[in-house]
């Protein structure tokens, strides 16, 4: 590793006084927290969209290309971009590849009304470091954007939003169950067909049965754990537990995620825009519930909607192939450098508002791979035992490593230095031993404060058949089990190179063609 990047430090360690924090009481506002170690999951109609960043991004063509090479039939970027288009509303059709773009679906996909005046500042540095302003969602990936957002009039809008709650009322086929928790897929031990679930709500025992089949979309931590109950997994865990084995597959290998780093701060000079007292965010909150025009900073996503794919030393052969894409989320100083390890779990700020930039360079296409069990305490209800086993791979730390350094020489653009943007150069608590900027100080920043945008895949791999790996067919049919599918992040051979939510809705418009297909000789 080299001994420094060779950037002169110009921000180094930022010291509070008492009076410097706008904030004078504490404001629960729009806030995700996880204190108890559990998976952050979409636990609501919709899913994970329903908390999710709101971007708008499918991934690379090769992508799916390399997909169908590894022998999945019908899965190439021809073949799924009718899906992406068939879900899309897109309300910026001059903004956008008008080739690759939908606009009748049911998924409004537009730019927020608000711009941040951060975004703009950051798109303007990378197309001056000689990054192309493109829409990353059509014929090329490498460059910046001010993203799309799933969202409609300053509204997030879920997958609930937009698929089910126009219908929930008129589909005499339709029938939701919430608060339930399925455990079990039923299965005939003999003949080997699904034919239901097992579900546990309001403290009681339940059972629904399937006429034709069962789909199981309960995404890459809980399809596999659902599977393994059902005793479709690894033979050795599900014997070790009393399950009975009824076929034997690699469910919850091939765990993936796009890592990342929570603690690289760039401070603002600017923040008159950004950083407001508790009271004048109590005020903005009501107003823009009350108000018929969602507009204003709460409409938008601060900083997370502007985004950039590059290329960093240690990218792939093919030039329209990022490995990193970079993302930026607001953040408050003085409550991060406290205690950076718990910063994303207790924060209770909205996005809108703050008075730092973190960057995030996420690793597109990681090579480790972790994997899940079942918890051996409490297999039914207690959460699966995840492990991720990021950086297992010394590849993947080397590509973010590159990736900091790429970002730090930003510094140099005008547009930083017209808004007196530079990073923070105080080394946070678990890596002052080494020289911030160094590559053993960013070594040490992937590995101690790693980070995820939470989009793990790859649990119930798809493959042909010759692939001893494979849980699901390309028709997402469970090996060896007949009437069972599983449809979503799951399914993934490998993660897609951008957010996770629009190519797993891509995922459903495609497996109910299939399910249309194969019982279509039945009607």
């Amino acid at each position: 590793m080299s001994k420094s990047t060779g950037i002169k430090p110009r921000v180094y360690c930022v010291e509070f006084a008492n009076n410097e924090s706008p904030v004078l009481g504490v404001v629960t506002i729009a806030v995700v927290v996880n204190r108890t170690n559990k998976p952050i999951v979409g636990r609501v109609m919709g899913g994970s969209s329903a908390i999710n960043y709101l971007v708008y991004m499918r991934g690379n063509k090769r992508d799916y290309d390399d997909w169908a090479a590894l022998g999945n039939y019908g899965w190439s970027y021809q073949e799924v971009l009718p899906y992406f288009i068939k879900s899309e509303n897109n309300r910026n059709k001059d903004d956008v590849d008008e080739y690759y773009h939908g606009y009748e679906g049911p998924m409004t996909v537009e730019k927020f009304k608000y711009t941040d005046p951060n975004v703009v500042m950051l798109a303007n540095a990378f197309e001056e470091s000689g990054l192309p302003i493109i829409d990353v969602n059509g014929e090329d990936q490498i460059g910046a954007m001010i993203v799309q957002a799933t969202a409609r009039n300053g509204i997030r809008m879920s997958t609930n939003a937009a698929f089910i709650r126009p219908v929930r009322n008129k589909r005499l086929n339709l029938r939701i169950r919430t608060n339930a928790q399925v455990t079990k897929v039923l299965i005939n031990p003999t003949k080997k067909i699904a034919y239901g679930v097992r579900y546990f709500r309001n403290g009681r025992w339940y059972r629904a049965h399937a006429s034709k089949e069962v789909i199981l979309s309960a995404g890459a931590l809980n399809s596999p754990k659902i599977l393994m109950l059902s005793g479709i997994g690894p033979r050795r865990q599900l014997r070790a537990l009393g399950i009975k084995v009824l076929k034997n597959l690699k469910v919850g290998y091939n765990l993936h995620d796009h890592a990342t780093t929570n603690a690289m701060l760039m401070s603002l000079t600017n923040k008159t825009s950004t950083q407001i007292s508790a009271i004048n965010i109590i005020r903005e909150v009501k107003r823009y519930y009350s108000s018929k025009n969602k507009d204003g900073p709460l409409s938008a996503t601060g900083p997370l909607y502007v985004t950039a794919f590059v290329r960093t030393p240690f990218a792939d052969e093919d030039e329209t192939v990022p490995d990193i894409q970079f993302h930026f989320d607001g953040r408050h100083l003085r409550e991060f450098y406290s205690d950076p390890t718990t910063y994303l779990s207790t924060s209770i700020f909205p996005f809108s508002y703050y008075d730092s930039i973190n960057v995030r360079p996420i690793l597109l296409l990681p090579q480790s791979r972790g994997f899940l069990t079942l918890n051996t305490t409490h297999p039914v209800f207690g959460q699966p035992l995840i492990y991720p086993r990021f950086f297992t791979d010394q590849r993947d730390v080397d590509t973010l490593v590159a990736a900091l350094k790429m970002v730090v020489e930003l510094e140099n653009t005008r547009a930083f230095k017209e808004n007196g943007v530079e990073f923070v150069r105080c080394p946070v608590e678990a890596c002052q031993a080494f020289q911030w900027g160094t590559d053993e100080y960013f070594f040490c920043l992937l590995t101690r404060y790693t980070g995820t945008i939470f989009h793990p895949s790859g649990t119930c791999k798809m493959g042909p058949e010759s692939d001893k790996r494979a849980v699901v067919d390309p028709r997402l049919k469970v090996y060896g089990i007949r009437h069972l599918r599983v449809a979503d992040a799951s399914i993934m051979p490998n993660i897609v190179r951008g957010n996770t939510n629009a190519p797993v809705i891509m995922i459903g418009e495609k497996v109910s063609d299939m399910v249309k297909e194969d019982w279509s000789h039945y009607s």
